[in-house]
């Protein structure tokens, strides 16, 4: 294992550590309490560990599909219980909880946990330099473009990816408000899915949620990624129409929004500040938008909903294929004519240095570090050496 997977792994101990520390000091919340653990391979058993107490019951995952309606309304209002508390706990920045130097909490950018593997500019973004939720997703939205530009040289499907990522960050500002994040971020579970949720007596008229569990990449979020509904009640992108689980799926939700009302109403019948309810009754177009630019292996189901989302149902396609087509013809009809040059400079080398040297999935710096190195194999008249030309005035 490199130094940087170590690193990253290192730090996702450190702080998933000290988030259950406070959660557990700070919250009522139950979650297993932390006994030991070393965030460094090279001591103890070779490897990074963390040793919790054991905990009772089984996965929510393992119970919820049997349980009926009663029984899912008792659990969701646990589950909502839970959210509203770490709803109530406030930080000034969009990170992971780590030891401060002083002894107190500091909160370090979440990027200290990406995998090295994960080269894009995108993905190190210094997230506790953003105050809400619009300009972080602005700035990520841009990285992207920028990575979909310097990866995948001469790609001939570069023009449509690249408005859809167009596409995408122009949506920002009609999802994102950033008047929700002016009172603080929440502590936001990293993956607060049915797996990670433990529950006693599931058969019983009673079930209860005895701990929480898997607090990794756990940390302090902007409100409209933490209002949203739990990943449980929310339909599979890749489910089909007619999926059995659809209804129920709603008849969920429209109980948890009913749910938390009433406890937000218990908690606080006066104030009318910014409504958790409201937000996640609200979330589905973010929903879907941080699903598709998080998640690739994703993308190709959640962005279809997403444009419907934002356009209505295109039965027949015509329409997202028009809507794409002006936008290449027109407002990014410059990218477009970028990115055709590029697929016949990228053809033209192929053909002359061959498939093995010449490969699909290239970075922009790759490839022309490749055709510097074989430069005198072009002719001065064809499409690399003129490429190439404008390519080293444009840098003079």
């Amino acid at each position: 294992m490199s130094e940087e997977h170590s690193s990253a792994i290192s730090k996702r101990i450190e702080s998933e550590v000290v988030t259950m520390k406070y959660v557990d000091t700070r919250t009522a919340i139950p979650i297993p309490h932390v006994l030991h653990y070393n965030a460094h391979a090279e001591e103890d058993a070779g490897s990074p560990y963390i040793l919790m107490s054991k905990v009772d019951g089984v996965p929510l995952s393992s119970v919820w599909d049997d349980m009926d309606d009663d029984r899912r309304l008792i659990v969701l209002r646990q589950v909502i219980d839970i959210l509203l508390e770490l709803w109530s706990h406030r930080f000034d920045k969009k990170g992971a909880l780590f030891d401060g130097t002083d002894g107190s909490l500091c909160i370090r950018s979440s990027s200290l946990f990406v995998s090295p593997d994960n080269n894009g500019t995108r993905h190190r973004l210094q997230t506790t330099s953003y105050l809400h939720a619009a300009d972080f997703w602005l700035a990520y939205a841009n990285a992207q473009l920028y990575d979909i530009d310097e990866s995948d040289f001469g790609s001939d499907i570069k023009p449509f990816t690249h408005s859809q990522a167009w596409f995408m960050r122009s949506l920002i500002p009609a999802l994102f408000d950033p008047s929700i994040d002016v009172h603080g971020f929440p502590l936001s579970p990293g993956d607060f899915h049915s797996q990670n949720i433990m529950i006693a007596d599931a058969n019983s008229s009673h079930p209860r949620i005895t701990s929480i569990i898997d607090w990794e990449f756990s940390g302090p979020d902007f409100v409209s990624s933490f209002a949203q509904y739990p990943l449980f009640i929310v339909d599979h992108p890749h489910w089909k129409n007619d999926h059995p689980l659809r209804e129920r799926n709603l008849r969920d939700q429209a109980t948890f929004d009913r749910l938390i009302r009433e406890a937000e109403r218990r908690r606080d019948p006066v104030n009318d500040n910014v409504k958790l309810s409201r937000l996640i009754s609200n979330s589905y177009g973010i929903y879907l938008f941080q699903q598709a630019m998080y998640y690739p292996g994703m993308y190709s189901s959640v962005y279809p909903l997403l444009f419907a989302h934002v356009f209505g149902d295109d039965d027949d396609n015509n329409f997202s294929t028009d809507y794409y087509w002006a936008l290449m013809e027109n407002i990014l009809n410059k990218d477009k004519q970028q990115f055709d040059r590029e697929n016949g400079v990228w053809l033209e080398a192929r053909e002359i240095l061959g498939e093995e040297a010449v490969r699909p999935h290239l970075t922009r710096t790759e490839f022309i570090d490749l055709i510097l190195k074989f430069e005198d194999r072009f002719d001065n008249g064809g499409s690399v050496s003129q490429w190439l030309t404008s390519l080293k005035q444009n840098v003079m």
